[in-house]
């Protein structure tokens, strides 16, 4: 909408006209083109922005997340008893090993 004018002005010259104003005014009627062709391609038909459906998307989505969010929850707790039950068994090898050892000593004397 800033270069709206400017790119009505430049539309409106004639061609031999148009090229001396497009120097002169070149960013602004870029703009207004790069802006125009975007919301071409995102509004299509419409010509408007759909909000009310944007907000029903978002309240979706953050309940889509919410779900998520609890799930991911759900399994670091699992992961943390898993990694303890692995902790434990770990020491229990260890101690395993340790008493295997001192066996193996006790023998040898």
């Amino acid at each position: 909408m800033k270069h709206k004018d400017t790119y009505t002005a430049y539309t409106k010259l004639k061609k031999n006209k148009q090229d001396t104003f497009y120097n002169e005014h070149t960013a602004e009627i870029i703009l207004f083109e790069s802006a125009k062709k975007y919301l071409k391609e995102h509004l299509g038909e419409n010509k408007t922005l759909n909000i009310s459906k944007w907000k029903s998307e978002i309240g979706t989505l953050r309940k889509e997340k919410d779900t998520l969010y609890s799930q991911m929850i759900d399994i670091r707790k699992k992961v943390e008893q898993a990694e303890s039950v692995r902790s434990c068994i770990d020491k229990l090898l260890q101690e395993k090993r340790g008493l295997t050892q001192v066996k193996k000593q006790e023998l040898g004397l």
